[in-house]
């Protein structure tokens, strides 16, 4: 019996931070103008774990991966962020500390940068901008905490799968590339051993439902993806 899961993790990990203005009463442009634009090319580092904290960066182009290193050592890739997404907002709550895990960028990426200074100056002209950070906080914790009730209550192989579905949506509005993510990177992403989703991905290759490459994945059939990671059916594009 195929179960359907309610919820879906194929779409943003938080409300866009775009989303996240009109709803705490800042003014979009406002905050834009505070801003500094900065541009990474692909595989460079924005930040590294350990580092001094720095500005929120507001994601406006292209996608980066988020690694901690564990208790042992190893390195694991946690979360891929998409345009929308925002991070590094812990060091406009506290103002002291350092980077809690490394962000690279995937693909070229572009960034809003808000620094702490001008975040002071920008919340006495604008006080949603302290609504917007705080809310910004608290969609992360709601993503965090579906991440933890997946991990727990999901099986491995439904999670390995509902991974794919959800970076095929963040790699798909990229010119439809492939995903470009290791067997190793889902594995930790998902919490499954990298024998699993060796297992689990070669069989939705023999199913036709996707191919796999060196570094890469490209989802042949999404239709049947959602089927066998549970997922409802992608709604139809509207014709309005």
């Amino acid at each position: 019996m195929l179960v359907v899961w309610e919820g879906d993790t194929t779409g943003p990990a938080c409300p866009t931070w775009a989303s996240l203005t009109a709803l705490a009463g800042l003014d979009e442009v406002a905050l834009r103008t505070s801003c500094r634009r900065r541009r990474y090319a692909r595989g460079e580092v924005i930040f590294h774990e350990g580092d001094p904290a720095g500005p929120l960066h507001l994601l406006e182009r292209g996608c980066v991966t988020v690694r901690l290193t564990t208790p042992l050592g190893d390195v694991a890739t946690v979360d891929v962020l998409q345009p929308g997404d925002a991070f590094g907002e812990q060091s406009l709550v506290d103002g002291v500390g350092e980077r809690t895990a490394t962000v690279t960028a995937l693909t070229k990426v572009e960034t809003l940068t808000l620094d702490r200074a001008t975040f002071a100056g920008l919340r006495e002209a604008h006080p949603g901008v302290d609504r917007f950070v705080l809310m910004v906080v608290t969609a992360r914790l709601r993503s965090t905490s579906q991440q933890l009730l997946e991990a727990l209550y999901v099986n491995a192989d439904v999670r390995v799968l509902r991974c794919v579905c959800r970076l095929a949506a963040i790699f798909g509005p990229l010119g439809g590339d492939p995903i470009r993510m290791t067997q190793v990177e889902i594995a930790s992403m998902t919490g499954a051993d990298r024998s699993t989703v060796n297992r689990v991905l070669a069989s939705a290759q023999r199913n036709g439902v996707l191919r796999l490459e060196r570094g890469r994945i490209t989802v042949l059939d999404p239709p049947a993806l959602r089927r066998l990671a549970q997922l409802r059916p992608a709604a139809a594009p509207s014709l309005a």
